[in-house]
């Protein structure tokens, strides 16, 4: 097999370059999950026990049904609970800003979300 041909790496302003698969150099792989979550753990994010019961009850509440999904007339699983007005943006843990979703649609989601 022919080696990878080196690219940017997709560190903002790194000017080094990676062959390797994430797309960061040596100097920032692993790094991409931590900068967004700043480095909290779940339980120091508000992701703690109250919210390991409060998902499974959403799942179960939709069906475990995605409900993007469903909006567009298919049924796929829903594997993610996801806040319908996101925290950041003043949403709330209550049920009626929660949502199941499907991985593919949560991570959609949350794209747009960060472009608002």
């Amino acid at each position: 097999m022919p080696p990878r041909i080196p690219r940017a790496c997709r560190k903002h302003g790194c000017r080094h370059t990676t062959t390797d698969r994430s797309g960061y150099c040596t100097e920032h792989q692993n790094t991409g999950w931590e900068m967004h979550q700043q480095g909290k753990s779940r339980h120091q994010r508000g992701y703690g026990n109250d919210w390991t019961i409060r998902r499974a009850r959403i799942l179960k509440r939709d069906n475990y049904l995605c409900q993007e999904c469903l909006r567009n007339g298919m049924a796929t699983p829903a594997t993610t609970v996801d806040h319908i007005v996101p925290k950041a943006r003043g949403g709330t843990d209550d049920d009626s800003n929660l949502e199941s979703l499907c991985w593919p649609c949560h991570r959609a989601k949350t794209g747009r979300d960060h472009l608002k």
